[in-house]
């Protein structure tokens, strides 16, 4: 996906590309979800040029309406770089905003190519969630799609992101892909990399520093990235977040374009296990939240997951004193899933489709830890918890006298 330049009519053939929406429509973090209401939304694409434009849909989701300041953030060397105020928008609850980019942010439509992301914040008293997504289109009425994300999904780099299946061939029709990194709301370094689809290397490794609320895009990320000439398919590109002593969010994506009838896609950077403590694959526990350590003389420790189900589930006592302790998983009705009497872990176990547990909502759920025997010191242990969609580490909301298995 590239942006059109002044370089003639075959540069601008060259750097037209389309967008599905279709890729940013799985769960969690930054590969999109059904989940896509917020009080504040950013758009990470937004095109004003004499090639394409975007039409930007906002919907007022809350029963009141919607106060909703916007703001575009124009990439580097575009003829409106930087931050941009533009019109805010009063929106009636249920009712949906429709503007181009031009008309919105004072952004127009012309020669020059102009990108960069948009930012919608809900400002009214109340607490109104509203969702976002551009239409970009060409004149000739080709376009794609991309969808707005709730700021908290953008969740930064602690484990890296991953855009597979990447593609650049010569002969007709031809292949490109291009790749783009963003600040959000506060400056990031990210170094990124491409590999085979075993995981060799391609290229070197780059670094890429951006100021506030910034867009740096790759056109041939291949080229860009130093790889050998020649045509190359199912490749990934790599992106980690390396600032140093901090944080900070970012977002990337990348796209592969056709070069005949220019149909391509995007595809957000996904992470495996994101830098959110509510979405981990693995969750570890072995202190209170209060940062007391887990010890269990006699009783029973019970900790709180927000399970989602369907999904698999494994759970595990760890360390030295496991024999001596068991373990049991219950459903927010109090139904054993898992686990029990002398059970000091369990494997891989279904937690059953959406409408057979709690009424189809995702709840909270108890992972009970006993003594198997009574005992005159306290023990200390951890618990372990593995999930396919995620969840919180095992988080002890209380303890009971009371022993049940």
């Amino acid at each position: 996906m590239a942006f059109m330049d002044e370089r003639g009519i075959s540069a601008m053939k060259a750097y037209k590309y389309c967008v599905l929406a279709a890729a940013l429509m799985s769960a969690n973090a930054l590969a999109q979800s059904t989940d896509g209401y917020g009080t504040t939304i950013r758009l990470p694409l937004a095109v004003s040029s004499g090639s394409y434009s975007s039409t930007l849909f906002v919907r007022n989701g809350g029963s009141d309406a919607a106060s909703v300041k916007v703001t575009y953030y124009g990439a580097p060397g575009t003829p409106f770089a930087g931050e941009r105020p533009c019109t805010t928008l009063s929106i009636a609850p249920g009712a949906v905003s429709e503007n181009s980019l031009a008309t919105l942010c004072g952004v127009p439509i012309g020669p020059a190519s102009n990108y960069g992301q948009v930012v919608f914040v809900e400002q009214s008293a109340a607490n109104i969630p509203i969702s976002v997504f551009t239409r970009i289109q060409a004149v000739s009425g080709a376009g794609f799609s991309v969808e707005g994300f709730k700021i908290g999904s953008l969740t930064g780099g602690a484990t890296s992101s991953t855009v597979s299946g990447l593609r650049r061939q010569a002969a007709a029709p031809g292949y490109q892909s291009n790749c783009f990194v963003g600040s959000v709301g506060e400056p990031v370094t990210v170094t990124w990399s491409l590999r085979t689809a075993g995981g060799a290397a391609l290229g070197t490794p780059q670094t890429t520093n951006l100021s506030t609320n910034e867009t740096v895009r790759f056109l041939d990320v291949f080229s860009a990235a130093g790889a050998p000439a020649g045509d190359y398919s199912n490749v990934q590109a790599v992106f980690s977040e390396t600032t140093a002593g901090s944080n900070p969010g970012f977002v990337a994506y990348c796209t592969t374009q056709e070069n005949v009838n220019f149909d391509g896609d995007f595809r957000i950077a996904k992470e495996a296990d994101p830098d959110d403590l509510r979405s981990k694959k693995v969750g570890v526990s072995t202190s209170s939240a209060l940062g007391t350590l887990l010890g269990l003389a006699s009783g029973q420790d019970q900790f709180g997951l927000y399970l989602q189900h369907p999904d698999w589930v494994q759970c595990r006592i760890n360390g030295t004193n496991a024999p001596q302790l068991e373990m049991r998983l219950e459903d927010p009705q109090g139904n054993v899933v898992a686990g029990g009497n002398n059970i000091s872990s369990f494997q891989k176990v279904y937690l059953g489709e959406k409408s057979t547990r709690n009424n189809g909502v995702s709840g909270l759920w108890m992972l009970k830890v006993e003594s198997r025997n009574l005992l005159s010191l306290s023990l200390p242990y951890g618990v372990t918890c593995e999930t396919g969609n995620g969840s919180n580490p095992p988080l002890l909301v209380n303890h009971s006298v009371i022993e049940e298995f």
